[in-house]
Formats: structure tokens, C-alpha cells, sequence
């Protein structure tokens, strides 16, 4: 079965990414009796909730449980689809990017931020232990590949965190990639800010390939990070400099995207580079 049209959130999924790999996919599962990977491309999977954990009012991280043996399916950045059934029989349907390393077994995490008007985000909070959503992936994004660039900048506001996370976490544990990453996290307020203890934690233990910065829209007395928005001066001060061997990674709210490198259409297509990247002379520069 293949996805559908996203309903509910602007996104559209279109049946040409189901086809992508469809064949390769197809091999895989059959040539191999017992493959090592839960998603197959081949249809939605079913996948059980083991236990979620409430990481700030609206943000929620969900582990699933997985055969001890098998890993998601996923590469990094790459998303997953997940469909859901509502309350009235209809499903839905939105991509999702997993925060767990690619190569985990047993179980796969996910970062939810829960909104009033997501209907798939509002299922995804309420689901209990035990309870399953479906899964079909991965859905082909940005492909990493160690050594091409020196230096990879960050912009993420609030979700938008979530694919980069998963790359932090690649190349950090990667022993042999000395890619440096620079990360700017940007939220409205201090209890807005998940995962900040993992990020401190990399941080601290990678000091020489990752560096985290946090910008807060509305600040309280104690605060010591920076204030305001994304702005010029904020690029300037943490972003690595222009060049063939730099890539700016932004993912964030419409807003924030469009100020920062220039609105992107759908999940298929990365539009025009504008913003404030364009106007400083950036060329290399993915929108999740």
C-alpha cells in the first residue's frame, strides 16, 4: 500500500516517494529470510509503544519497541511515515524523524511535539504501553556522508531539532569522522528547550566536533544564553564561514525558515535560498 495525501498539516506526500528504492526494497526482503530491519517499504508496519516520557509540556519522546535483532529501516536524516487512527474512523497520516542512532536494535525513539490543531501529534501524545501506530519508510531526505564537509552548521527551532539530533548523534559517535558541528537551538521560552541535557552532554564529551548554542524568544533573569531570534549577527557569531567545504542545515517553524534561508515548499522540494543565508553569501544549505 502506498502513502497517501497528508491531510490536516499542508504536507503532501506524494506516491513517487513510496516508489523510490521500492526495488531495492523488494530484493532485500526476499532475499534474505530474516531481514535485519522492521520497515520494509513494502507496507505500514505496526510497531508497539514500550513507554513515552514527557520532556516539557508539550513534547513527548516515545519508544518503541522493536525485535532485539531487527533496527528501524531508517538512515540518517531520513523520516518516517506514521498513520494513525482517529476517534471517527478516518486515519492520518505525517512524517517523523527518529532522534535514535541508525544502527539501534531493539527499540527506535521519536521526539513528538504536540500541537492544538495535530491530529497526528495529539494520537502519538495519547498513545499508552502496549498501544501500536504504523510505520512505513524511510522517506528519503539529506544523506550524509562523513568527510564531505569540514564544518556543518545548525539552525533549529523547537522540532525542528529532531532531524538534527539524529545527525549529532552519527557523526559524534563516529570515531573516524571529524566533522565539526556547530549547533543554534532556538525556542520561546527556557521550558520550551527538550533534550538540553543530551545536547550538554555531547557537548562536554565532544568538545573538539560538536558545540550547542541556545537562543530563547523570551528570557527570564537566570538566563545566560542568548535572547531575541535568529538573527545576522547571531549566524555570524556561530555559523562556520561560507565555503565548498561548509553546509547550513536549518529546520524550524515557517517563520523562522523564511527569515533564515527562504520559505521551502513541501517535504519534497527545498524552494529558492533567501533569507539571511542568501545575503551573506551561503550556497551550501539543506532545509529539512
Amino acid at each position: 500500500m502506498m502513502p497517501r495525501t497528508v491531510r490536516g498539516n499542508g504536507l503532501l506526500i506524494v506516491s513517487s516517494v513510496a516508489i523510490v528504492g521500492l526495488s531495492t526494497a523488494a530484493y532485500s526482503f526476499f532475499a534474505n529470510k530474516k531481514p535485519d530491519t522492521t520497515l520494509t517499504r513494502l507496507g505500514f508496519t505496526p510497531i508497539q509503544l514500550h513507554h513515552s516520557q514527557q520532556l516539557t509540556h508539550d513534547v513527548k519522546k516515545l519508544t518503541f519497541k522493536l525485535d532485539s535483532d531487527k533496527k528501524l529501516g531508517n538512515y540518517t536524516s531520513s523520516a518516517v511515515l506514521f498513520r494513525v487512527t482517529l476517534p471517527n474512523g478516518k486515519t492520518e497520516l505525517r512524517p517523523y524523524t527518529p532522534v535514535s542512532h541508525e544502527l539501534q536494535h531493539g527499540s527506535c525513539e521519536f521526539v513528538v511535539k504536540r500541537y492544538d490543531s495535530g491530529k497526528v501529534s495529539s494520537a502519538l501524545h495519547d498513545l499508552g504501553p502496549g498501544d501500536k501506530v504504523e510505520m512505513w519508510g524511510p522517506i528519503p531526505n539529506f544523506t550524509y556522508q562523513p568527510g564531505e564537509y569540514t564544518d556543518i552548521g545548525m539552525i533549529a527551532g523547537g522540532s525542528g531539532l529532531t532531524p538534527m539530533y539524529q545527525l549529532i548523534n552519527r557523526v559524534v559517535n563516529d570515531r573516524d569522522d571529524k566533522t565539526r558541528i556547530t549547533l543554534v537551538f532556538a525556542n520561546k521560552t527556557k521550558d520550551d528547550v527538550f533534550l538540553k541535557d543530551q545536547l550538554d552532554q555531547l557537548a562536554a564529551q565532544h568538545p573538539d566536533k560538536f558545540k550547542v548554542h541556545y537562543v530563547l524568544a523570551n528570557t527570564s533573569e537566570d538566563w545566560t544564553g542568548e535572547s531575541g531570534y535568529v538573527d545576522k549577527e547571531k549566524i555570524q557569531k556561530y555559523m562556520p564561514s561560507a565555503s565548498a567545504k561548509s553546509l547550513i542545515a536549518v529546520c524550524g517553524p515557517p517563520a523562522m525558515m523564511e527569515s533564515v534561508c527562504g520559505k521551502k515548499p513541501n517535504i519534497m522540494k527545498q524552494g529558492k535560498l533567501g533569507g539571511i543565508l542568501k545575503e551573506l553569501g551561503y550556497t551550501n544549505v539543506y532545509k529539512f
